[in-house]
C-alpha cells in the first residue's frame, strides 16, 4: 500500500505535468481554488488521474468535500486502506 507521502508525490507530478503548476508551490496545505486556481471540472480530471494510478475511485460526494491538496490524499489514502470487493 502506498504511504500518504508517495500518494502526495503521485498527486503532486500530476499536477505539475497535467496542470503546468509549479512543484515549490504545492504542499498538503495548498487549497485547490484558492491557491492553486483549479476548478471542479479540474478535480475530476485530477480525480481520474488517481483513479488510473492507483486504482481508488473517488467517489462524487467526497469530490465536493476536497478543499486541499491534503484532503486529496487522504481520501486516496483510506481508499487504498478499504478492502476491495
Amino acid at each position: 500500500m502506498k504511504s500518504r507521502e508517495q500518494i502526495f508525490e503521485l498527486l503532486r507530478e500530476i499536477l505539475v505535468s497535467e496542470f503546468s503548476l509549479a512543484a515549490d508551490q504545492l504542499s498538503p496545505a495548498s487549497e485547490l481554488v484558492e491557491d492553486l486556481d483549479l476548478d471542479s471540472i479540474d478535480a475530476i480530471d485530477i480525480a481520474v488521474r488517481l483513479e488510473e494510478s492507483t486504482g481508488v475511485r473517488v467517489e462524487e460526494e467526497s469530490l465536493k468535500a476536497i478543499r486541499t491538496l491534503q484532503d486529496v490524499v487522504e481520501i486516496v489514502h483510506a481508499g487504498l486502506a478499504s478492502p476491495r470487493v
